[in-house]
């Protein structure tokens, strides 16, 4: 791991995302308009055809490098994106044959469902709209502003990952306020994950700071790529998932594992086996304080591949004592929030903590 000092949020400019989820076409049309300052390099885009694009009002090629000039700037790009294993993803239930759309972008896919410049952990404020059938249901990192209708818009997210950009579309059944799950699983207790949800953001406030999202929405979608994946705002989990969920302590570890993540790898982004080890540390010790098992044994429970990383943390506690440890990281998630963190910006903060 890099021992560079951690960095605020990087100056990625706005993003403006408009999206046709159509369950019948064969790709998703899609619209980036960028406004940015200064010029940049080449646009990354990895698309089936450009069929538009325009800096500053002016036609030009995409590829084009540099783009932009001294000033400010608005680059837009109009294209159609096939549906892969990343990116735009295109499932069925089998259950009962119904189609869901999906978008995901971590931790690389970025340039499949959109334009734009740099690394896709940088940081940007991003707005986004969604053309759906009318009786879908769409969820993204914002909260709907039109939710009803054909066009959907959500409220603009300030300061996130662009590779954390995310929406789920389809027939869902909201089986709770804040959970939503395929129409053939309508029967399913949202209300049981919710709470778990809720109880698990209350626990990291207590511990953390104030939650950083202005909702915390979970989605169970049939073929997601991993067991689960939390972006800002908006939670997806593979459907088989769903199953397993009436085990407490499976059920607490999986969500507690999620939501963990809003403050670790979403408000702040650490190189990846210490984001994992510190969500795993965080909701093993959500898990104690739920109870009333008397141990977690490893072989059962799904984050077991993260144990390398979580035995990296738990070396820091007994070092320096669990006390010290979560007030070193809440001083870390407020000092570099909506930005990048390092191992050495955690070390320095443990030590502080100590004194």
């Amino acid at each position: 791991m890099t021992d560079r000092a951690g960095t605020r949020a990087s100056t990625a400019g706005t993003y403006d995302l408009a999206w046709r989820l159509d369950p019948a076409s064969p790709q998703v049309r899609g619209r980036t308009t960028i406004r940015f300052t200064g010029a940049r390099e080449r646009v990354d885009l990895a698309a089936d055809r450009v069929l538009a694009a325009s800096l500053n009002g002016r036609p030009v090629r995409p590829d084009s490098s540099p783009t932009g000039g001294d000033g400010d700037n608005v680059l837009r790009v109009e294209a159609l994106f096939p549906f892969r294993d990343r990116g735009f993803r295109r499932v069925v239930d089998p259950a009962d044959g119904q189609v869901y759309l999906y978008a995901t972008n971590f931790p690389d896919a970025v340039s499949r469902t959109m334009g734009g410049f740099g690394d896709p952990g940088d940081r940007a404020d991003v707005a986004l709209t969604v053309t759906v059938p009318p009786s879908w249901r769409c969820l993204a990192n914002g909260r709907a502003v039109v939710d009803a209708g054909a066009v959907r818009t959500f409220t603009p997210v300030a300061s996130i990952a662009r590779s954390t950009v995310a929406a789920a579309a389809g027939p869902f059944a909201r089986v709770h306020e804040s959970v939503h799950v395929p129409r053939s699983r309508a029967a399913a207790d949202g209300a049981a994950v919710a709470d778990v949800v809720t109880r698990a953001i209350a626990f990291y406030e207590d511990l953390l700071g104030p939650y950083p999202y202005a909702k915390c929405d979970v989605v169970f979608v049939p073929g997601l790529s991993s067991l689960a994946l939390s972006t800002p705002g908006l939670i997806l989990v593979d459907l088989p998932v769903l199953d397993r969920l009436d085990d407490p302590r499976y059920a607490t570890v999986v969500l507690g594992h999620e939501v963990a993540h809003a403050w670790v790898g979403n408000l702040v982004d650490f190189p990846a086996p210490l984001t994992e080890g510190l969500a795993t540390y965080l909701s093993r010790i959500f898990a104690e304080h739920t109870g009333p098992w008397d141990d977690l044994p490893d072989h059962s429970l799904p984050d077991r591949p993260y144990r390398p990383h979580l035995d990296r943390v738990r070396a820091v506690e007994a070092a320096v004592g669990r006390p010290a440890l979560l007030r070193g990281l809440r001083a870390a998630l407020t000092d570099l929030a909506h930005g990048r963190g390092t191992e050495a910006d955690l070390a320095t903060r443990w030590a502080a903590a100590q004194e």
